[in-house]
């Protein structure tokens, strides 16, 4: 047996508990991202200051755009969700794309400079996008009326929105 092991062991266990302290304990299981699932439900500010809360888009279907403004991908994408808004507005689609841990005056010299036509909001500290479980950019999630998810990571979406 390695001479060692009974010392090192306790403090490994002393060093897990401190770190676990001040941790707000679990209610649960984290709440799974999935689709028929409602989409939880968040506030954020836009590039106008103003509170968004995503409950106040009920009965209209909504594209949420999870962005960064270093993102090539999401830069990509811009024509792409610039069309589904246009065409989805005879559906009364709502397009907001959300910027992840981004200061304010970047994401709006971003969106000025692209000229984005459809509600930007500001995710500062993160946590919409980890409750939408976002593990890479640009995210699109897709919302119905009811607000359940209709798809997530949506590969088909023109497809997704005739049926709206």
């Amino acid at each position: 047996m390695n001479w060692r092991l009974p010392f090192i062991l306790p403090i490994c266990c002393a060093f897990a508990f401190a770190c676990s302290l001040g941790e707000e304990p679990r209610k649960g299981p984290p709440v799974k991202i999935a689709v028929d699932a409602a989409g939880p439900d968040f506030i954020l500010k836009d590039l106008k200051g103003q509170e968004v809360s995503l409950g106040s888009y009920r009965d209209r279907p909504v594209l949420l755009v999870f962005g960064t403004t270093w993102c090539p991908y999401c830069r990509e994408e811009i024509p792409h969700i610039k069309d589904i808004f246009q065409k989805g507005r005879e559906k009364k689609l709502e397009v907001l794309n959300i910027y992840i841990n981004e200061p304010e005056a970047k994401v709006s010299a971003f969106a000025a400079k692209y000229a984005l036509p459809y509600r930007v909001l500001l995710d500062s500290d993160g946590k919409v996008a980890e409750r939408y479980q976002v593990r890479g950019v640009p995210t699109l999630v897709l919302l119905d009326r009811q607000g359940k998810i209709v798809c997530y990571q949506c590969r088909n979406l023109d497809t997704m929105l005739k049926d709206l």
